[in-house]
């Protein structure tokens, strides 16, 4: 199974709220923009992959990890795992976890989780991930099957395709722990997606924010979608 991990805010109640704070002086900007990160990418693609391919994502200047979250929780407990349009954030345990079952160099960096009166939200130590696995899955134009949740058909489902119907690409990235999309030439995906000894491993530890859907689209308090 993969399985994918993005905040959907419907799944959550309404006044639950999480905002990067990017806001720093002399008109600095924390956000790359995927042109910017994608040149320093570097292939590492596997010999006789087909229709994949793989890229480690540079490590990142700490100004461009110092990216602090902002919280309204409204009743639902701190996600361990919290992916916000492509930015990433994990607890202590989470990285301790991830650190463990994917050796492949992620970037960490300690930040302040806050409500927006600047209180900590929890003690729990928090991190901004540099998730640094892309993959490219080329597309073979064939339909999409069912999924349980919403795909944009000319963009992930081009590659959900691919992935539900060539049994080798499956094998492959079944076989990643960690990985998000990279849409040549300048756009990356926004999901994160995980493998089964990940996602087993994470839940083994009760990791929180990470539920399963049990119907299309979720129920209150699920994250995690299947492909």
């Amino acid at each position: 199974m993969i399985y994918r991990l993005e905040i959907d805010y419907n799944n959550l109640p309404s006044e639950t709220f999480f905002s990067p704070q990017r806001s720093i002086p002399f008109k600095m900007d924390r956000r790359l923009s995927p042109s910017e990160y994608k040149q320093y990418f570097e292939d590492i693609t596997p010999d006789g992959c087909s229709l994949c391919h793989v890229y480690k994502a540079p490590i990142l200047a700490e100004w461009r990890m110092d990216v602090p979250l902002e919280v309204t929780l409204g009743g639902c407990d701190m996600p361990d795992v919290l992916v916000l349009n492509g930015i990433t954030y994990v607890s202590e345990p989470a990285k301790t976890i991830i650190e463990s079952h994917d050796p492949f160099g992620h970037q960490f960096w300690p930040i302040k989780v806050c409500d927006e009166s600047g209180g900590l939200v929890t003690n729990k130590p928090y991190y901004h991930m540099n998730m640094r696995r892309y993959v490219t899955i080329e597309s073979q134009e064939k339909p999409m099957l069912d999924t349980d949740f919403s795909v944009h058909p000319e963009l992930e489902g081009k590659h959900i395709a691919t992935i539900q119907q060539d049994d080798r690409v499956r094998a492959f990235v079944v076989s990643l722990p960690l990985w998000i999309h990279y849409y040549p030439p300048h756009s990356l995906g926004h999901a994160l997606f995980m493998n089964e000894v990940m996602y087993k491993a994470l839940c083994e530890r009760g990791m929180k924010g990470i539920k399963q859907f049990t119907q299309y689209g979720g129920r209150q308090g699920e994250l995690v979608a299947h492909v």
